[in-house]
């Protein structure tokens, strides 16, 4: 049973309150007296997961295949090309694109593997480079996010530089294939308990991921963060029924609102004891219909809304994350710079970018924030989505301070909107605002020279780079 609970560890839109969830055990075509964890449907029809059995007082762990005929899952099916003679496996994620990614371990260290699906067939699996499987560490649990166009690795690893003992590592994959150096997901994510089972929801920007912190109901639980990359929101704890008093992992979504977890919950099968052991288990959440207020619908449709920024503004050269000024200051001081940058940038379309994008958006705003007011005065509790972004032309660190700037100064002008109209609701909650600093991560094309003025300040696609975005209200 030791090693059954190793492995557990080693292998791998919020959900509402007032959503409604169905929870179905899975049944023993599936399910045995085992453990069976991980389940990962890849298409329609056909999913795979992991099951440890006993052989000989031995707990050997292998990824299995089913497949959906008659309206049900049939037995699983021992899948050679990812198992082993020699090593356990496990944490089982294709792609779009038919790269599979899993684990292979040899007692209780483990590393990670892909293999691609060429000729109608999978090819050999070889392990990923030592920038993923660290000598000394165990790497495990893969799961791939394509974030921006860009793709990357979530996974789960105790290596040194984590915050205690299994942590979420992200690694950017090239598009040769290559790995960058893996980074922490940092202390909003990761504690000194274990974080394991990344996965990452691409349509709603959450990461969910289960851990054994001492904020759960019990046992290992779900989280979920709003976010992407390293920057995510505080994890909210998801209710039951998804979370019980047991332990609740490998959640995944198979479409928007459906898909699978792993719990040894009751009923889940058992030989000798009770709740020894992982079942798979379905889920659906069927959303209570609740109309959108008409108000919040006419704002969304005023958004998103971009406003740009002139280059290192506001307030220049520090790492300071607030700034005094507003705005409509820092708009004023840039449209001032327009026969500058026309005499720099050598492009017609910079003076299209004057008229349609930096002016015409500062001109939409104000009556996106009047729509907002009226919305507060009617009563309603709206939380406010801001974004912030830079160029590359600085360090990461400084462009991340720097796109809080300039939120902030958005949020100064909201404060002097109408002699204060909108503070009271900012100060009672009422209005929440949810800051989220991109920095340069997803400015593309570019440049970073600053020696090459025309491409790196006064070029559209620079100028473009520089902003904020209102992207949306919700109703709280």
């Amino acid at each position: 049973m030791k090693f059954l609970k190793i492995i557990f560890l080693l292998f791998s839109s919020v959900i509402l309150a007032q959503d409604s969830i169905e929870i179905k055990h899975l049944p023993n075509s599936i399910n045995t007296v085992g453990a069976e964890l991980n389940f990962f449907q890849d298409e329609k029809n056909h999913a795979f997961f992991t099951a440890i059995r006993e052989d000989n007082n031995n707990y050997i762990s292998s990824i299995y295949y089913s497949s959906f005929q008659l309206d049900q899952w049939s037995k699983g099916s021992y899948f050679s090309p990812f198992n082993s003679d020699y090593m356990q496996s496990g944490n089982l994620f294709i792609t779009k694109d038919k790269i599979a990614y899993f684990t292979f371990c040899k007692g209780e260290g483990c590393a990670i593997y892909s293999s691609k699906f060429k000729n109608q067939k999978w090819l050999k699996a070889k392990k990923l480079d030592d920038r993923i499987n660290k000598v000394g560490s165990t790497c495990t649990q893969p799961n791939i996010a394509i974030i921006n166009n860009k793709k990357y690795l979530y996974f789960v690893s105790d290596r040194e530089g984590g915050y205690g003992g299994l942590d979420i590592w992200l690694s950017a994959i090239d598009e040769q294939g290559n790995f960058g150096n893996p980074i922490n997901l940092g202390n909003k994510i990761n504690t000194k308990a274990n974080e394991i089972t990344p996965f990452y929801h691409q349509e709603k920007e959450l990461l969910y991921f289960s851990s054994d912190r001492k904020s759960g109901i019990g046992g290992y639980d779900i989280y979920t963060s709003k976010g992407s990359l390293t920057l995510w929101e505080t994890p909210t704890l998801l209710a039951e029924p998804l979370n019980t008093s047991f332990d609740e992992m490998y959640l995944n979504f198979h479409t928007k609102n459906k898909g699978y977890f792993s719990s040894n919950r009751t009923p889940a099968l058992y030989l000798d004891k009770e709740n020894c052991c992982n079942d798979i288990f379905s889920f659906e959440i069927k959303q209570i219909e609740k109309e959108t207020p008409k108000i919040i619908e006419k704002i969304n449709n005023s958004l998103p809304l971009s406003l740009y920024f002139h280059n290192d503004e506001p307030d220049c050269c520090t790492m300071k994350t607030t700034t005094k000024l507003n705005y409509k200051q820092s708009y004023i001081s840039y449209f001032l710079l327009k026969q500058e940058y026309l005499q720099n940038s050598h492009s017609a379309a910079i003076k299209d970018f004057f008229t349609n994008k930096l002016q015409e958006s500062f001109n939409k705003l104000d009556g996106v924030l009047l729509k907002i007011k009226n919305a507060l005065e009617n009563g309603q509790h709206i939380e406010l989505e801001i974004k912030g972004y830079a160029s590359p032309l600085f360090a990461k660190d400084y462009n991340i301070n720097l796109s809080k700037r300039r939120i902030v100064s958005l949020l100064n002008y909201m404060h002097e909107f109408q002699n204060g109209s909108i503070t009271q609701y900012l100060k009672n909650k009422q209005l929440v605002i949810t800051e989220l600093p991109f920095g340069e991560s997803v400015s593309n094309n570019v440049s970073d020279n600053p020696k090459n003025k025309k491409l790196s300040v006064y070029s559209v696609e620079a100028a473009m780079a520089r902003k904020i975005e209102i992207v949306r209200v919700k109703s709280k």
